[in-house]
C-alpha cells in the first residue's frame, strides 16, 4: 500500500498513521525544527496559536507547555481519528483545544491567534494558497506564520546504483500530490502577500525503518500498477536492507522553514 501520500485519508488505516507520527514527534531533528519554528513565532506565555494539520498534536503539545493555561494551542485536522488520539492525549487541558476541520475553513473569527504554523501539510493539499491565505485570515496584524514542509523530490538514498535510486526515488515523489512544496514555500508565502519572509533548508537523516514506511509502499504500489519493473524494486529494497544489515543504509530528507509576518 502506498501509505504516504495518503495522509488526506488517515481515517483509512489510523493504526499505520498513528505509529508513523509518533516516530517523526520523536526524532530529535523534527523536535529542532519545531524548536525552530516557535522561535520563529516568537511564542511565549499567554500566546494564541493554531496548528493547521497537528496530526495527533505532536507539534500542539509543545506549544502549550510554552503557552501554559492562559494561552491557547489550538489543532486542526480533517481526520477524526488523529484528532479523537488528540483530545485523548491532552487530559482536558484548558490550553489545549483540537477541532476537525479542512485547513481551508479554519473554525476561529479574523486576528484571533498570535500565529499559525503548519508542517508536513502542503504536500497534499489541493489549493495551498487558499490554505495559506486562510491561515494569515486568523492571525492578527503584525503576528506570525511558520511554514515546515519536506521537499520530496530531493530525497536522497544510498545506493551502488545512482542512477537507480533516483529512479526510486523519483516514482516515490511523482506518488505525491505537491513533491516539490519545500522548495516552493517561498514562492507562496510571496504570492500570499507574507512580510518579512525568511527561508532556512535543514537536512535530517532516518533509519531504514522509516525507509519502509515512507518509501517501500510507494514502490511496490508503482511496480502493481506497471509503471516500474517489479524486479527492479525488489532489487532496491533488497540492497536497502543489506545496506542496513552492514550499517551502511543512509537516507537524507531536505526540509524547508519558511516564516513571515501577516
Amino acid at each position: 500500500m502506498s501509505q504516504m501520500k495518503n495522509f488526506t485519508q488517515a481515517d483509512v488505516a489510523p493504526t499505520y498513521f498513528i505509529e508513523f507520527l509518533e516516530f517523526l514527534d520523536n526524532h530529535r531533528d523534527i523536535k529542532r525544527l519545531r524548536a525552530e519554528c516557535n522561535q520563529r513565532m516568537n511564542l511565549d506565555r499567554g500566546k494564541k496559536i493554531v496548528d493547521v494539520g497537528c496530526g495527533i498534536g505532536g507539534a500542539t503539545f509543545p506549544i502549550a507547555d510554552v503557552v501554559g493555561p492562559t494561552g491557547l494551542a489550538a489543532g486542526i485536522d480533517l481526520s477524526a481519528r488523529m484528532i479523537e488520539q488528540a483530545r485523548r492525549r491532552a487530559g482536558g487541558r484548558p490550553e489545549l483545544v483540537f477541532h476537525i476541520s479542512d485547513a481551508g475553513t479554519i473554525p476561529y473569527p479574523d486576528g484571533f491567534f498570535d500565529g499559525a504554523r503548519s508542517e508536513r501539510l502542503f504536500l497534499y493539499l489541493p489549493d495551498r494558497l487558499a490554505a495559506l491565505k486562510e491561515m494569515k485570515r486568523v492571525v492578527k496584524p503584525g503576528g506570525y506564520v511558520c511554514l515546515l514542509d519536506t521537499d520530496i523530490d530531493s530525497t536522497a538514498v544510498y545506493s551502488a546504483n545512482r542512477e537507480m535510486a533516483r529512479k526510486m526515488t523519483s516514482l516515490v515523489a511523482a506518488s505525491m500530490p505537491n513533491p516539490n512544496s519545500g522548495r516552493e514555500l517561498p514562492a507562496l508565502a510571496k504570492q500570499a502577500d507574507l512580510k518579512n519572509i525568511q527561508t532556512e533548508v535543514f537536512a535530517m537523516a532516518t533509519p531504514h525503518s522509516f525507509f519502509l514506511r515512507a518509501m517501500a509502499g510507494s514502490l511496490t504500489k508503482a511496480s502493481e500498477d506497471g509503471i516500474v519493473p517489479k524486479a527492479e524494486v525488489e532489487g532496491f529494497l533488497a540492497e536497502q536492507a543489506a545496506l542496513d544489515a552492514r550499517g551502511d543504509f543512509f537516507q537524507i530528507w531536505m526540509m524547508v522553514l519558511v516564516s513571515g509576518t501577516v
